[in-house]
């Protein structure tokens, strides 16, 4: 039986997933691009992966540009993946998907941050929600042209949901892992989603926020001063601490490993980086506030999470209200 995918978000992570899943046995899947969806449509994707190999015209069953398009009218998605950066916006993602969202439907969430899920539980109670944590270098240079480095993993779980059998949310679970798995893909199953979150919320608290700040990638932020390893930490044990306060056991091994890996060392840029650069909005919330939010909640001090979240807030505010650098 084939599966409808609706996949909302088509930049350069959501591009390589929409690949990925229409690449599986048994999936037939519809994207949802703004920028490149007519490039998309009209062309198709060109991809460049050194994992993947490169692809010219690669079509989808149906691209559109808005999930309200009368064309999905009558059509029954067994997932809809939410791929699209997790920044504000108005109106929210799942105000967006709600008229592709059936009672069977079950949403995926492939995004970065902590928190993503509850907009979506309170919008759809009875749905079930996977989510996925990615480790994916991708970027579209032009509309409709995605650059894919080798790496590519994820992790994979449930958000758990009390009122819905769980044999219906493992099932769902099952049939999409087959699904990203036929098209590809590293899939790491792990019991606990929440606790993956916020590991990778640590790491893109770090170093997103830090890269977006100076414009230096990770190499070079380190090399400008002797300070620098010290904020990074400070920024790395608050928000363990705040992980922990909630619940997740998060190993000491791995908090030293986001300053040691070979990556950091040779230096790389984050895609909040490229968001500032460009003048974009940036996924403050689920990062940097969602996290100092929840700091507050527990009465746990983080003063250097409060400095860098006036930072990268103020900058944000700054590109959502198009106010240019002095001198520009």
């Amino acid at each position: 039986m084939t599966d409808n995918i609706f996949l909302f978000g088509l930049g350069g992570v959501g591009a390589v997933y929409a690949f990925i899943l229409n690449e599986a046995p048994n999936a037939q899947v519809t994207v949802c691009g703004r920028s490149n969806f007519q490039a998309v449509r009209d062309q198709g994707l060109e991809i460049r992966s050194e994992k993947f190999g490169e692809r010219k015209g690669y079509k989808f069953h149906h691209a559109v540009s808005t999930p309200s398009d009368a064309s999905l009218k009558g059509t029954n998605f067994k997932y809809v993946v939410c791929a699209n950066k997790a920044i504000t916006m108005s109106p929210s993602a799942s105000e967006q998907i709600a008229p592709i969202v059936g009672e069977d439907t079950t949403i995926v969430l492939i995004q970065n941050g902590v928190g993503n899920d509850e907009e979506f539980r309170k919008r759809f109670p009875g749905n079930t929600i996977l989510s996925g944590v990615t480790w994916v270098n991708a970027n579209q240079p032009s509309p409709g042209v995605i650059v894919h480095k080798f790496e590519e993993t994820m992790q994979f779980g449930v958000h758990w949901n009390e009122s819905i059998d769980r044999a219906k949310q493992q099932a769902a679970y099952d049939r999409f892992v087959a699904h990203l798995r036929g098209g590809g893909t590293d899939v790491e199953e792990v019991p606990s989603i929440d606790l993956w979150r916020w590991k990778k919320t640590i790491w893109n608290c770090t170093w997103n926020t830090l890269t977006a700040l100076t414009f230096c990638n990770t190499a070079q932020y380190l090399d400008a001063s002797s300070s620098a390893r010290i904020v990074a930490r400070a920024i790395i044990d608050e928000m363990a601490t705040i992980a922990r306060a909630l619940g997740h056991d998060i190993d000491e091994e791995y908090l030293t490993s986001l300053l040691e890996r070979d990556a950091v060392k040779t230096g790389i840029y984050s895609s909040m980086c490229m968001d500032a650069v460009n003048g974009r909005p940036m996924e403050v919330d689920v990062i940097v506030s969602g996290p100092l939010r929840k700091a507050k909640e527990l009465g746990i001090k983080t003063p250097t999470l409060e400095v860098i979240n006036a930072l990268v807030s103020a900058n944000d505010w700054r590109f959502r209200n198009g106010i240019p650098a002095p001198g520009r």
